[in-house]
């Protein structure tokens, strides 16, 4: 996969959340007896959450050997995290710290956070904890409490180019600045999300290129319909206004598969605009639906759809 090849190795090929990154260069430099041996970090699904704890692991020295990864997705029950207990109780390959990587580690039952969490106070300087997480908030507090904190934000769209850039340097491929400009559009943000679209897109020309990344957003045929509605020029958005929010009100697709699939039907339809007019239209619709709706959920998505159809 193009995405686990580009993966960075180290801190300085991260692109985006500077800050974090320069937290966490601020940890290494301290001694093993200074540092936090428990971390989370936190952040929505392709963001980097692993690539960090990763390179983490290998930067407080453990060896490809005493770096221990488990999905907590499939294997969050007590049993996994006496294991874990039984491990830490013998040495390291080559007398070297061990990492234990945790990913989903929300998914933890109660009483294997519990028992996590009297590992990791009796931790010593030769082991470390990562555990990576999009619900903090199913973690307990008490183990919260002994984990270093990190949140890694979504990234924006220079920088999502920037990381698609970096990836055809590294893997010898030619760039395509349009492509990246849609691709950034689409991805919602994750770099993830980014590489492997990029990937599905690898080698064909840019209308290609764009068609399927449409197609890869959505095929759910009321959410095409929507789309080609909001499509409709500004008046007549306006006077079918009720309508647009009926056709919304009835598509079952999850509120962010939605709003990605109105980005990516628009961009497709921006890069192929005839006049500025129709251009200026398009790039207004795509600043309307620009932000996300995790949060907020369909009524969200409704109000923006609203602002589109109601746009003066």
């Amino acid at each position: 996969m193009l995405y686990q090849n580009a993966r960075p190795s180290e801190l300085d090929e991260m692109v985006g959340n500077q800050f974090i990154i320069g937290g966490l260069r601020a940890i290494l430099r301290n001694s093993p007896e200074s540092r936090p041996h428990t971390i989370l970090l936190e952040g929505e699904p392709g963001c980097g959450k692993t690539t960090i704890a990763r390179i983490l692991a290998s930067e407080f020295g453990s060896t490809s050997e005493n770096i221990i990864e488990y999905n907590a997705a499939n294997t969050g029950g007590i049993d996994t995290v006496r294991k874990i207990a039984e491990e830490t109780q013998v040495t390291g390959w080559g007398g070297g710290p061990k990492t234990y990587i945790i990913d989903e580690s929300h998914q933890l039952t109660s009483a294997a956070q519990e028992c996590l969490l009297k590992i990791t106070e009796e931790t010593g300087v030769s082991q470390y904890f990562i555990l990576c997480t999009t619900s903090p908030e199913s973690i307990i507090k008490t183990l919260m409490g002994r984990c270093t904190k990190y949140q890694l934000a979504k990234l924006g769209r220079d920088e999502i180019k920037q990381i698609l850039n970096n990836a055809c340097i590294k893997l010898n491929i030619a760039p395509d600045e349009s492509i990246f400009e849609a691709i950034a559009y689409t991805c919602d943000g994750t770099p993830r999300e980014a590489l492997v679209s990029l990937e599905m897109v690898q080698g064909l020309d840019l209308d290609s290129a764009l068609e399927l990344l449409a197609i890869g957003t959505f095929k759910d045929p009321e959410v095409i319909g929507l789309c080609k509605l909001l499509l409709m020029n500004q008046k007549m958005r306006r006077d079918k206004w009720k309508q647009i929010l009926t056709t919304f009100n009835g598509v079952k697709s999850d509120s962010e598969v939605v709003r990605l699939s109105i980005m990516t039907f628009m961009y497709n339809n921006l890069v192929k605009c005839e006049n500025q007019d129709d251009a200026m239209d398009m790039a207004v619709i795509l600043n309307v639906f620009s932000n996300t709706t995790r949060y907020g959920g369909k009524p969200l998505l409704g109000a923006m759809i609203a602002k589109v159809c109601l746009l003066e």
